[in-house]
């Protein structure tokens, strides 16, 4: 014991000093349990059943918290129903979670003096015990026919989570990290770790022996020709898998990325894009614009084009008042709102694009297609920590037409983020169509004299609203809220588009007397009228929803035209290159096409056309095409895009990074995949690089295969170089260095891989 109270022979015992016996013992075994048993919230016992369908049965046991050292107790099991909790028509989950509670109890009279000098007393009820209480809470989820387990309220300790379906109970999984082990349990876990390592630990110490005798004796073996081509595939299956090539005797590389390519040596001079292509002689690059800033047939919103529409009211909640809510009542807090952007889509045409085999890498998802794909964009795209994915990629390759699609409507990376103080309350919704979201319009019963509302809308994680998944904001001044009948509408920048099926939800910040219009029932938002209470969590009203209308585009025509400033390159265009920060919902089109001077005849950027480049015109008048209906059509944000037209030069140089071995070699072979290979148009050399000496090939040797590519079969020539370099002595490191020609710009081969292999 820590402390202790000292009582000596005829001393007064005052109240504070029996209390201290046992305060001073409770204090030294609650700094024993935090110290030296546990820091966190634990329990033993207290196991969850299901004694029928629709009860849930938690037994007896303790609660140990860590943080305070404290445990508390349940003596008797407690059974608990869980028949309101039931499912409509899908599935939920529940979260069953305890948390400790001091009760005072056993009620019993004692007498108090009252009086010192005549010695009367008082007789009292007064608890004589003081109980550490386990209590059990219910904590329900969403109902869905996927549903998420939802987490406990902040401070309880989750025990289990129960699935329920219409019947009743159907699954119950115990909190089993959460369970306090017996230190004997410990004990024996440690005993039967230790016997394994007493086991394993000579094994593994003669394994390392055994690896060394075994690479001495294979670096002794002279490879044989089918050896060398093995060395060959597995150099190109390392690359796929990205294992680094260090230290390795073969390595090799598919161009999906520049990551072995040395880009910074003065000499390089050539474009890694799914292979080794020629390099840009010429190319201009510029964001797309409207020809006629004042084109009616489209509306630009601070850069994002829509054909032209007018505002209809899909989702209307104005039947059944059922009062207003003040806003204000709730916790004042800074919020951090995080805004994603469009997901883009690339296009890149022209009659030198040849597919590339390699191009089916993609679909490995080891590459990071955002910068080797996409190129970033130009406030240079990153994935954040907490969503690390960036979407789903959809690609397609045919013979002079390439595209590259974020199936992700919203793609949360370089994210502006708004901080705004004050009250906040949120209302979620299921959208039950496609569709373009231009204004939402509220009623309000009240306004106050300042504070501006802020408006966010965000997508719904887990049933509550996710601030780190904002896709639009607006706001209205506190002068011009309008007040009930009279209906208030917050326009956003640029309209919003929202997918079926998804929900969404609308938060409201501000720091105003602003008391906005409610709802009886949920029932035609299908969502949760939510209030904020420290900023982070929020709490469900469930009996009520805001007075709202939401406002969708309805457009004019089911096609549109709108024309673009052209793009033009001297001597000539033979490549476009687009990246298009555009939302193109299934069952519509967007499409670029252009017009060639003298030509008088629209071509679109599509599989099939490019051979309308051959001529290499200087100039190209440009226009988009917006296919779909009068409920949807596709957008798209020139602010956020950039084309490019370019021309290939007749030659190229590609140097590799350094490529170190684990000892020298004098007998270095080096593989190239050459496709769209035409031999009397094209050239190929390869030379090595070590130490300031450049080392030819002494033989080279061709070799005609094929590949099956998507339905697909792609001829290739497998050319290899071998090198003996430093007779006698060989080389530990060099750089692969490639160089071809064409005769014309406008017929182009490409290095589809590289493998080389030091023997």
């Amino acid at each position: 014991m820590e402390r202790q109270v000292i009582f000596r022979d005829r001393q007064e015992a005052q109240a504070l000093d029996l209390n201290n016996v046992q305060l001073f013992s409770d204090q030294s075994l609650r700094h024993l349990i935090s110290d030296a048993i546990t820091g966190e919230s634990m329990f033993v016992g207290l196991v969850v059943s299901a004694p029928s369908a629709t009860e849930l049965q938690v037994a007896s046991g303790r609660l140990w918290s860590g943080a305070t050292g404290l445990v508390y107790r349940k003596d008797q099991a407690e059974t608990v129903s869980v028949f309101s909790q039931l499912p409509v028509s899908d599935q939920r989950w529940l979260a069953v979670s305890v948390i400790g509670q001091e009760i005072e109890s056993d009620i019993q009279p004692r007498d108090f003096l009252i009086d010192l000098d005549t010695g009367q007393t008082e007789p009292r009820a007064v608890a004589m015990e003081l109980r550490r209480e386990v209590v059990v809470h219910i904590q329900p989820g969403l109902e869905s026919a996927d549903p998420q387990k939802p987490e406990p309220p902040t401070g309880y300790t989750i025990i289990a989570h129960v699935r329920l379906n219409t019947s009743g109970v159907q699954e119950i999984v115990l909190a089993e990290n959460k369970r306090l082990m017996r230190l004997f349990e410990v004990w024996q876990a440690t005993l039967a770790n230790a016997a394994w390592i007493a086991q394993a630990t000579p094994k593994i110490a003669s394994l390392i022996s055994d690896i060394a005798n075994l690479y001495h004796r294979l670096a002794r073996i002279k490879a044989p020709v089918n050896i060398n081509e093995i060395a060959a595939d597995v150099a190109l299956l390392k690359d796929l898998a990205q294992l680094p090539d260090a230290y390795a005797s073969y390595a090799g590389d598919s161009f999906l990325s520049p990551a072995e390519s040395d880009t910074a040596h003065p000499e390089f001079y050539a474009r890694v894009e799914e292979g080794i292509r020629f390099p840009w002689a010429g190319q201009t690059e510029r964001q797309p614009a409207l020809f006629n800033p004042y084109e009616t047939a489209v509306k630009n919103h601070d850069g994002l084009i829509l054909p032209a529409y007018v505002h209809v009211a899909r989702v209307q909640v104005v039947d059944g008042y059922k009062g207003s809510l003040a806003i204000s009542q709730y916790t004042y807090e800074e919020h951090v709102l995080k805004q994603g952007v469009r997901t883009v889509q690339r296009v890149r045409y022209g009659p030198t694009r040849e597919v590339c085999t390699n191009g089916a890498g993609w679909q490995q998802g080891m590459e990071d297609y955002v910068t080797n794909v996409f190129g970033g964009s130009p406030s240079g795209w990153q994935a954040l920590e907490e969503y690390g994915q960036h979407g789903d990629h959809r690609w397609l390759r045919l013979r002079e037409y390439w595209i590259d699609t974020v199936q992700e409507t919203y793609w949360y990376t370089e994210v502006v983020e708004h901080v705004i103080q004050g009250a906040q309350i949120a209302q979620t919704f299921l959208n039950s169509q496609n569709g373009w979201l231009t204004r939402i319009g509220l009623q309000f019963d009240k306004a106050g004299a300042d504070g501006v509302i802020h408006l966010h809308l965000c997508e719904v994680t887990l049933g509550m609203p996710d601030k780190r998944r904002c896709i639009g904001a607006t706001s209205v001044a506190a002068a011009d809220l309008r007040i009930r009948p009279n209906e208030t509408v917050f326009t956003f920048p640029q309209p919003v588009y929202l997918e079926a099926g998804k929900r969404y939800a609308l938060v409201l910040t501000t720091g105003g007397d602003h008391h906005v219009a409610t709802v009886h029932g949920t029932y035609m938002t299908n969502g949760t009228l939510f209030h904020s209470t420290d900023g982070a969590y929020y709490v469900g009203d469930h009996e009520r929803d805001l007075m709202m209308r939401l406002y969708y585009a309805q457009f004019a025509n089911v096609r549109t035209i709108a024309e673009l400033e052209p793009l033009d390159l001297a001597s000539g265009i033979a490549d476009l290159d687009l990246l298009m920060e555009a939302i193109v919902p299934d069952s519509t089109q967007l499409v670029i096409e252009y017009q060639k001077p003298g030509d008088g005849v629209w071509h679109p950027v599509a599989a099939g056309t490019a051979g309308q480049l051959l001529g290499l015109p200087a100039m190209l008048k440009l226009r988009t095409v917006f296919v779909g209906s009068q409920d949807l059509m596709p957008g798209f944000a020139l602010s956020g895009s950039r084309f490019q037209a370019a021309r290939p030069a007749t030659n190229f140089r590609h140097l590799s990074t350094q490529r170190i071995l684990s000892a020298p070699s004098e007998d270095i072979d080096v593989i190239l995949d050459l496709q769209a290979w035409d031999e009397t148009k094209h050239t190929c050399t390869c030379q090595l690089k070590a130490g300031g000496v450049t080392y030819e090939p002494t033989s080279v040797s061709d070799q005609p295969r094929s590949e099956p590519f998507f339905g697909q079969v792609i001829p290739l020539t497998r050319r290899t170089f071998n090198f003996t370099p430093a007779p006698g002595v060989g080389i530990e490191q060099y750089q692969i260095q490639v160089e071809g020609t064409t005769t014309t710009a406008l017929a182009c081969f490409h290095v589809a891989r590289r493998m080389d292999v030091a023997k």
